[in-house]
């Protein structure tokens, strides 16, 4: 018990998963607070639905029991409602034929809906184009007391009807008709020959089992319970044997009809058809197929899934209005635009874009797993908390809803589904737990998705797509795991260069320079400019260092395009010169980084030791500097004339003639070289000549000047 003359009654049958469970807890808290204590309170806690109200345990029981008015909900223009000759009868004519002061209102309600379906002429199931019929005379005929169910069950637009997903389609899901299986449950939990509507003989331990979690015996079998709880669905493996029935508690189905009644205000004033015919429903957006275990991208496709409901969970008690403002005010916003999809919703939850007070949200998605049925499949519980960082990926918004609308077309190779699967289960994770390591991961995604853009041009150019946008440079911040390898991919993104040379992309992308944002150049996609091939990292560097290098061929003092605006660390190229980095990782991060705005000044960056770094490297590095050699080596700017062949060399392994080619250019240009040759392996001299890509500062680049270049102070590198 809490304040005097309030219990605070734990409910451990209502739980936020399954979805039959979350709906009895808002039952309980919506029907006590109508019948009986208006200032009755819920909330959740350690997962399970909490009641404060006047009644305690057996107050609360024995209220459902024997006090507890059904709200009336028919559904005349579905085939199997009741209303019709070839449907089930036993239950809708027990109710409207009873005296029970308890289903008065069902009584009658019964009896007016059969006389506006006698009145429009349908004698059997409606027809598609008469169903509207019935919808509308029910909605301008049902009493104030029935609209509850109307509201939430149907929206009636200028077009086509629409049905939020949480009743199926009008309070029917395939063959199962939830109003008629609603009154078939209320018969069997209350007698309705009765003036009192006495509780049956076993009403009182299914609802102990309901609410409370005791064990049940005598649960129905064969009853159908949809997709509010498919663990008691039956089907294949359902029990011992190759399948089994449904099992059934009637006081969970009644609960759970009552309960999605609270979404029906949200409905009135919310529901409204947007992009792809999904509605506007409280927390409710179009199905992410990410970011659950059995996903798959077809989840997100028309007919594979209905929808996806964030179902709030809160831990302050509530009254009942409170709750049904926050519904119908229900909605998540990213930015200023209301969230469309999971991973729109998870980005709200992580900017606090959420209606406060709110402080977990359980994830469902109506998903089609058993031939043409739906069922409320829980995808994991997401926890509000401040991320102010993911407002970054707003950024790609108009570029990943056109990636995801490519995908969803057959008509496209799969791999672009695919791309959109893995950013989409990346952004998810993210937003759960923003890492820089969960950040890589996206970047690495959004990389891979351009590359599938490359590789596939046609598609590409047919459907009209574009590459990554310009991000900010403070995606580098959130990505930043202090590794050598996202050092390295962002000295080689900020690779810059005059068109035509342009930036590194450019080696890889087919770009349209001339256009003011990223665009392809679709009138070229196997522009010569690109020479990303190869079967390794090396291969494609040496090939970008040469087509950079040679057009424009360098003249006088014409720079080449090899400068950038995050210097590499001396000791993270010896790391690669050494192969004690992930290659992988380096190119998977360059494909997503050449999208940040690299453009500017070079940022000035000092290195943390050379990090062992070969001589050989230090002597072909001085003839690959975008510039003269700086002032400080010979107390005036040195020019070294560019020759194509030293680094030829070097990829073909011959490192003793790169260097011994390199020396001659340095001695030509007035600088005396330590040593002329140096030997090494194959292997090692073709990772110099990759390494030769990565853009140095001027004082790195001092610094191997002393190393390898007479001097007073020079120390030579080993």
């Amino acid at each position: 018990m809490g304040t005097k003359g309030v219990h605070t009654v734990p409910l451990p049958g209502c739980t936020p998963t399954p979805l039959a469970g979350y709906l009895k807890g808002l039952a309980v808290l919506r029907l006590v607070s109508e019948q009986v204590d208006d200032q009755a309170r819920g909330y959740w806690q350690d997962d399970t639905f909490h009641l404060e109200s006047r009644l305690g345990g057996e107050a609360l029981i024995g209220f459902v029991l024997w006090e507890y008015r059904p709200t009336p909900i028919l559904a005349p223009w579905n085939g199997g409602s009741g209303f019709y000759p070839k449907d089930t009868r036993t239950a809708i004519d027990a109710i409207g034929e009873s005296r029970s002061s308890r289903l008065s209102d069902y009584a009658q309600l019964v009896r007016q809906a059969r006389s506006i379906i006698g009145r429009l002429g349908i004698g059997a199931k409606p027809a598609k184009n008469r169903k509207p019929l019935v919808l509308t005379a029910c909605r301008n005929e049902f009493p104030d007391h029935a609209l509850v169910w109307l509201d939430a069950a149907y929206l009636l637009t200028g077009g086509d009807p629409k049905y939020p997903p949480l009743l199926g389609t009008g309070g029917n899901d395939g063959r199962l008709e939830f109003t008629n299986n609603f009154m078939q449950r209320l018969v069997e939990v209350m007698d309705p020959t009765t003036a009192e509507g006495e509780p049956t003989e076993q009403s009182a331990g299914w609802l102990a089992g309901a609410l409370l979690g005791e064990p049940v015996s005598g649960l129905l079998a064969g009853a159908p319970i949809g997709q509010f709880l498919p663990g008691n669905a039956g089907g294949a493996n359902a029990e011992a044997g190759y399948g089994g029935d449904s099992l059934v508690n009637p006081w969970d189905f009644i609960l759970v009809m009552e309960g999605a009644l609270l979404f029906a205000t949200a409905a009135t004033r919310r529901l409204g058809s947007v992009e792809r015919g999904v509605l506007s429903y409280p927390f409710t957006v179009h199905t992410t197929g990410a970011g659950y275990g059995s996903a798959a991208h077809k989840d997100a496709a028309t007919g594979a899934s209905r929808a996806e409901t964030w179902l709030p969970l809160w831990q302050r008690p509530v009254r009942l209005d409170e709750l049904r403002a926050l519904l119908s005010e229900g909605r998540a916003v990213v930015g200023r635009r209301q969230a469309r999809s999971g991973v729109d919703f998870a980005q709200a939850v992580a900017t606090l874009g959420v209606d406060r007070g709110i402080e977990a949200f359980e994830r469902y998605g109506y998903l089609c797993r058993q031939g043409r049925s739906y069922l409320a499949v829980p995808l994991g519980r997401w926890h509000v908390r401040s991320q102010p960082q993911v407002d970054l990926l707003r950024q790609l918004d108009r570029w990943l809803d056109e990636l995801r609308r490519v995908g969803r077309d057959p008509k496209v190779p799969a791999r672009f589904a695919r791309a959109a699967k893995r950013i989409d289960e990346a952004i998810l994770d993210v937003c759960e737990r923003g890492d820089a390591g969960r950040w890589q991961e996206v970047v690495r995604a959004l990389g891979a998705a351009e590359r599938t853009m490359v590789t596939s041009a046609k598609t590409t150019v047919d459907r009209r797509l574009s590459p990554l946008p310009r991000l900010s440079r403070t995606w580098l911040k959130a990505a930043d795991d202090g590794s050598p390898e996202f050092r390295l991919a962002c000295s080689l993104a900020s690779l810059q260069g005059e068109a035509p040379i342009g930036p590194l992309r450019a080696n890889m992308v087919p770009l349209d320079q001339s256009k003011g944002w990223p665009a392809f150049d679709t009138k070229s996609m196997d522009d010569s400019s690109v020479v990303w091939a190869g079967h390794d990292l090396c291969t494609k560097l040496s090939a970008c260092l040469t087509r950079r290098c040679l057009n424009p061929l360098r003249a006088g003092h014409e720079a080449l395009p090899l400068s950038g605006t995050r210097p590499a660390r001396l000791d993270d190229i010896a790391a690669f010169v050494w192969g004690d980095v992930d290659e992988e990782k380096i190119e998977e991060l360059l494909w997503g980084l050449n999208a940040v705005s690299w453009a500017g000044e070079a940022e000035v960056r000092s290195s943390r030791g050379d990090g062992g770094l070969p001589a050989s490297y230090a002597l072909l590095k001085l003839t690959h500097l975008p510039g003269p050699m700086p002032a400080e080596v010979k107390g005036t700017p040195i020019d070294v004339p560019y020759d194509p062949a030293i680094a030829r060399r070097a990829y073909s392994g011959d490192l003793a003639a790169a260097t011994r080619l390199a020396a001659r250019r340095l001695r030509g240009s007035g600088l005396a070289p330590i040593t002329a040759v140096v030997n090494g392996a194959p292997d090692l001299s073709r990772r110099i000549a990759a390494a030769l890509l990565f853009p140095i500062s001027d004082a790195d680049a001092v610094q191997l000047a002393h190393a390898v270049i007479r001097m007073k102070s020079a120390e030579a590198l080993v």
